[in-house]
C-alpha cells in the first residue's frame, strides 16, 4: 500500500472517530439537561401535592333516567338489510353519542361495512 492511502484511511478514522465523539457528548449534555429540568420541575409539582391535604371523596351526582336504547335507535330499513344486529347499532350508536357529547342530536342513516384494501 501507498503512505498516501495509509494517511488517507488514518485521516478518515479519525474524522469518524471525532464524530462519534461529538455526537456522545452531545447527547451526554442532552440528558443533563433533561434531568436537571425534570429535577426542576417535577420536585415544584410534587411539592405541591403534598401541601394539598387529601379531600373528601366528592359526592357522586346522581345519574339522570337514560330512555332506553330502543327508543333511541330506530334502524331504517337499510340497516335492517345489511343483518347488522340491535346490539352492534347500540353500540355504534353510544359511541357516537360519547364522542360527540350532549347537546348535538344525531340520527344514524345507515352502516356501511367498509372493505380492507
Amino acid at each position: 500500500m501507498n503512505t498516501v492511502q495509509i494517511n488517507g484511511l488514518a485521516d478518515s478514522l479519525m474524522v469518524a472517530l471525532v464524530g462519534i465523539a461529538v455526537v456522545f457528548f452531545g447527547l451526554v449534555i442532552l440528558i443533563v439537561l433533561i434531568k436537571a429540568m425534570g429535577a426542576l420541575t417535577g420536585g415544584m409539582g410534587k411539592k405541591a401535592e403534598k401541601a394539598v391535604a387529601p379531600a373528601a371523596a366528592p359526592a357522586i351526582a346522581p345519574v339522570a333516567a337514560v330512555p332506553a336504547v330502543e327508543s333511541l335507535i330506530k334502524p331504517d330499513a337499510k340497516i335492517k338489510s345489511a343483518k347488522i344486529d340491535a346490539e352492534t347499532i347500540a353500540v355504534l350508536t353510544a359511541a357516537i353519542a360519547a364522542t360527540r357529547g350532549e347537546g348535538y342530536p344525531f340520527k344514524i342513516r345507515r352502516i356501511v361495512r367498509v372493505k380492507k384494501g
